[in-house]
């Protein structure tokens, strides 16, 4: 588990923005939320204690993750899914950048992880709002058409 306030910070950060996608999205943000917070929530359970050796529970986990993000993201088509598709494969990469030269430190992998895991998370917002906006307008239409 997390041992220290940020990564703390980070998961609610997390569980807000995926609940509000859980909440107000379509269907495929509704999918992608459940499953990145779903990742995000079982790599503390198989994470590595030991510094120097790869964390490849976390690794599985974020190819699976990676992987449901690919195939929502062919099968939405939208934007905010390609973004959160291409940071989750640039995860990926970073996990096997690390296995193959262990020479890179574990505090640049950490926030490289961090860095990419907000621009997943800012997909599924800007997803959300946009989501939102589309159904506010297809609302305001209806009532012009029917008053």
């Amino acid at each position: 588990m997390y041992h220290t306030l940020t990564p703390w910070i980070s998961y609610g950060v997390a569980v807000l923005i995926c609940g509000f996608a859980l909440w107000k999205g379509d269907r495929w943000l509704r999918f992608v939320a459940a499953v990145y917070l779903a990742g995000w929530t079982a790599s503390p359970f198989v994470a590595i204690r030991d510094l120097m050796s790869p964390e490849w529970g976390v690794m599985a986990i974020d190819v699976l993750v990676m992987v449901l993000l690919v195939w929502a993201s062919l099968k939405a088509r939208r934007i905010w899914s390609i973004v959160a598709a291409a940071c989750q494969m640039m995860s990926v990469a970073s996990h096997i950048v690390s296995i193959i030269d262990l020479r890179i430190y574990i505090a640049t992998l950490v926030a490289g992880l961090a860095l990419l895991s907000y621009g997943v998370l800012i997909a599924l917002l800007a997803g959300t709002l946009s989501a939102l906006r589309a159904r506010r307008l297809a609302d305001e239409r209806d009532r012009d058409l029917h008053p």
